[in-house]
């Protein structure tokens, strides 16, 4: 959404509730950052509301995407590779879980067919639990194979539904 676009709703409507819009994406804090990165303040006093404070031309900001100046959501992941959780010995170095790790990618890449991506999927929300060992696996393999951990979820359960459609 271009961010001319979501100013015109900021003058009737909250960011909250704009955020919300299916066809925003973004999340209410991420939706003022992105507003701020691209040159915009909010102001409290006098008249309330977004102002251009940034360089260049207003008009030419309000032509871009708002999604040009938001931030990706959590860029690290914190992560541990120890499979074991055996205290490892200092003077021990090992590269398994790097040799693990590659082996796997590997196996993924012969077994793996090129798959048709969907453009433009609405998606929704959804929480549940999950083991956490099966967890930290995941995110593992979702760094290894440098995709989100939602991506690895709907392409497990994409397959696993196909199989049982299959039966």
């Amino acid at each position: 959404m271009k961010i001319g676009k979501i100013l015109e709703l900021i003058i009737t409507d909250t960011p909250a509730n704009i955020a919300k819009r299916a066809d925003v994406h973004l999340s209410e804090k991420s939706l003022r950052k992105a507003l701020n990165k691209a040159g915009y303040e909010y102001r409290n006093s006098g008249e309330k509301g977004w102002y251009f404070v940034g360089e260049g031309e207003e008009e030419t900001v309000q032509e871009q995407l708002i999604y040009d100046f938001a931030t990706a959501g959590k860029a690290k992941a914190n992560i541990s590779t120890n499979v074991n959780k055996e205290p490892k010995d200092t003077n021990q170095l090992s590269n398994v879980g790097i040799k693990r790790g590659k082996e796997q990618v590997k196996q993924a890449n012969e077994q793996s067919a090129p798959t048709l991506e969907r453009t433009n999927v609405i998606r929704k929300r959804s929480s549940f639990d999950m083991d956490v060992e099966l967890m930290k696996e995941l995110k593992i393999q979702a760094i290894i194979h440098d995709r989100t951990v939602y991506e690895l979820v709907e392409s497990a359960v994409r397959h696993y539904l196909a199989e049982l459609k299959g039966k």
